[in-house]
């Protein structure tokens, strides 16, 4: 029993991060049309969208053989406390990622899916490329509009790679009318399961055989991760959740500048927005940090009703000629940074609160 148990397990882990996704479906007309066509004749029929999305939550396959090995692996007292600590590294994304995939109509139980692709490691890239919480391949996020560049890498943003992937998500089930093989999709891509289904004639993913070992492990793995989370009750009522510090930068500055100026130690701000691949925040970009790591505690009351940003002048400026360009309080600026002087020198990184959360946001900031 413990060998199997241990090439099982081997089997698994040669493969678990090494996403298929450069294959797989996509939002440009042509590409949709490609694969549904390809569908179409896998299947001698075509497979039509649904606007609808009919399932809200995921049903635990209790029965199925390999989603019971995993829930067994988690009760060995060593792979629950991995288990855990990925939940503890995923806990900070979990209410930024909830809003997204209601927004897009994707069920909230599959939030818990960026635990199995990436261990809720904002900055995992995988050894075949795929990259940030949800593993995306390079293809893919091209795709769905994400930049990937030598100078920005948009699938380790946080906001940005979540709307994608539940976009994919949401692709995938108007193909296949069922999340286990929207899941199995994701990580083996649509053709490897439109080609399984057609041999086997099957119609759900627990009918499915010869698939890589990496894809039979993924759905049951999941399926065993969601179970354990809701067994434990680990995110009702926002518990285990930490806030995350989004801040919206003006004017072209250094990460370094930024976590100096909210002291937050630089390893945990580059951890947090590895998009940014030469440590430099273009002017209109986000930089996100959890807020347990901020040591400029006065800031952290505005977090929930206010939008912060940082913006840094191109030459000295008047704190009263700042405030009024960007609409905000100039007691405000002196008193969050500690200001004595009435002029913010060239260079100089300052933070600004925005109170009226509701308004519209403040422009990229030029002096």
């Amino acid at each position: 029993m413990h060998r199997f148990f241990s090439c099982f397990f081997t089997a698994f882990l040669a493969g678990v991060f090494c996403n298929s996704l450069e294959v797989s479906g996509a939002p440009a007309n042509s590409i949709v049309t490609t694969v549904e066509r390809e569908s179409a004749l896998l299947f001698k029929t075509s497979i039509s969208k649904k606007e609808q999305l009919p399932e809200t939550e995921l049903s635990i396959p209790w029965d199925k053989p390999s989603f019971q090995f995993w829930l067994s692996y988690y009760k060995n007292r060593w792979n629950r406390m991995k288990l855990i600590s990925q939940i503890d590294n995923f806990k900070v994304f979990y209410p930024t990622i909830k809003k997204i995939f209601e927004r897009e109509g994707v069920p909230e139980d599959l939030v818990f899916l960026a635990i199995v692709e990436s261990n809720g490691d904002p900055s995992a890239v995988s050894r075949a490329g795929a990259a940030g919480l949800w593993q995306l391949m390079r293809g893919t996020a091209r795709l769905y509009g994400l930049k990937v560049n030598w100078y920005i890498d948009e699938r380790f943003d946080v906001e940005k790679s979540t709307v994608a992937a539940a976009k994919y998500l949401k692709y995938l089930h108007s193909l296949f009318g069922r999340w286990d093989l929207a899941i199995a999709a994701y990580n083996a891509g649509p053709g490897t399961i439109f080609k399984r289904l057609k041999a086997l004639g099957a119609d759900h993913f627990w009918d499915l055989t010869k698939l890589p070992n990496e894809t039979l492990n993924y759905v049951p793995k999941f399926y065993a991760v969601l179970s354990f989370i809701k067994e434990k009750n680990l995110f009702e009522n926002g518990r285990n959740s930490v806030p995350l510090v989004k801040i919206k930068v003006l004017s072209k500055t250094s990460l370094y500048q930024i976590s100096r100026k909210l002291k937050v130690p630089y390893h945990v701000a580059k951890k947090f927005n590895r998009q940014y691949r030469k440590r430099v925040v273009p002017a209109g970009h986000y930089v996100y940090v959890p807020s347990n790591f901020v040591k400029k505690t006065d800031i952290l009351k505005y977090v929930d009703s206010s939008k912060i940003y940082v913006y840094v002048p191109r030459k000295s400026e008047k704190i009263i000629s700042i405030a009024r360009r960007f609409g905000v309080d100039a007691k405000l600026i002196k008193e969050i940074n500690r200001l004595k002087r009435t002029v913010v020198y060239r260079g100089q990184p300052i933070l600004i609160v925005k109170r009226d959360y509701g308004r519209e946001e403040i422009a990229d900031g030029k002096s």
